[in-house]
């Protein structure tokens, strides 16, 4: 049994991958214009955090990394490509294509300068998105062609003066496997799902699964949804996930408020229990919106704050909740 830790913790992990996660789409060409805004949302996101001294993980896909396209082109150029059976999977390829395209510009697929603020920042940290935005469970793929994705993510890191000690899997697809593979790298915990069976890891998630997800985000479907303090498995911490900051938009903004309270409510039972509350969503998810959504994230940070007062609820990143639960085993 975990020995419980003398304070609940809210966790805040971001992955940060601007186009890179939506090159395979299908409609990625609506996406043009929105991306092109989400380096300035990430910058402002930034500021807010460093403002209210809040420690986040920024799970950065390797190539925004990269200075432009060249750099990228260098990078790889002796490296063999995933070998997914759907070759539209394939960031590598496609985004050679995608240079083509009339709208292109680096600003959506690089983004040296924010990870340079990122380091400067004093609150928050840089973990891994893999390099290419990588599918551990697609169909094809082979774990030694994961490692070596790894490996590129982690020397480019390291050309930049970054050490990399967490990991967020794209669309959460992990396995045993893959797990395996991070403790060489020494990468100390990755971003698992919840338990309850809606959030259980799955190469693609069916209609009723995301209905589900839909749901309880305003409802109370799954329980609360906070954890204890981890156990290492082999020097590895799953830092599970608790949930996806669904964004507002002009579609949904009649139910933000149920949201705002499944959050506040989530957040309160971890505070009250010793729990760990871990929040995530990716920096474009507020490009629709900018400025309406980060103005929600403030009112979670107020909520958070008074937590902080009656209950020394704490904030962590990843990497800093790790060094909080060794110092308690």
């Amino acid at each position: 049994m975990v020995e419980l830790l003398k304070n609940g913790s809210f966790i805040i992990s971001l992955d940060f991958e601007i186009f890179w996660g939506f090159i395979d789409f299908r409609d990625r060409d609506k996406h043009w214009s929105r991306l092109r805004r989400t380096p300035d949302v990430a910058s402002k996101l930034i500021d807010v955090f460093e403002e209210n001294e809040m420690k986040v993980t920024w799970s950065t896909v390797g190539m925004l990394m990269l200075e432009d396209s060249d750099d990228l082109k260098r990078v790889v150029r002796d490296f063999e490509v995933p070998n997914y059976t759907d070759p539209k999977r394939n960031n590598y390829n496609t985004f050679m294509g995608l240079m083509s395209n009339p709208q292109y510009s680096d600003g959506v697929f690089f983004a040296r300068e924010l990870v340079e603020k990122l380091k400067a920042s004093k609150y928050q940290d840089i973990g891994t998105h893999t390099f290419s935005h990588y599918y551990c469970l697609e169909k094809g793929q082979k774990n030694d062609e994961f490692q070596k994705d790894l490996s590129i993510a982690l020397a480019v890191a390291e050309d930049n003066g970054i050490n990399i000690e967490s990991i967020v899997f794209p669309k959460n697809q992990y396995n045993a496997g893959t797990l395996a593979l991070l403790k060489a790298h020494g990468i100390a915990s990755y971003r698992g799902n919840p338990d309850q069976y809606i959030y259980k890891t799955r190469p693609v998630d069916n209609l009723a699964i995301r209905a589900a997800h839909l749901l309880d985000t305003y409802w109370n479907i799954a329980g609360h949804i906070t954890h204890t303090a981890p156990k290492a498995g082999d020097g590895l911490y799953n830092i599970k996930a608790s949930r996806f900051l669904r964004p507002v938009t002009e579609r949904n903004r009649m139910f933000k408020n149920l949201q705002l309270r499944r959050i506040k409510k989530e957040m309160t039972h971890a505070a009250k229990n010793n729990h760990y509350y871990h929040l995530w969503w990716h920096p474009h998810n507020f490009s629709g919106l900018p400025e309406e959504n980060i103005s929600y994230l403030r009112e979670i940070i107020d909520h958070f704050k008074y937590l902080n007062k009656t209950y020394d609820f704490r904030s962590e990143s990843m990497e800093s909740f790790v060094e909080k639960v060794k110092a308690n085993e």
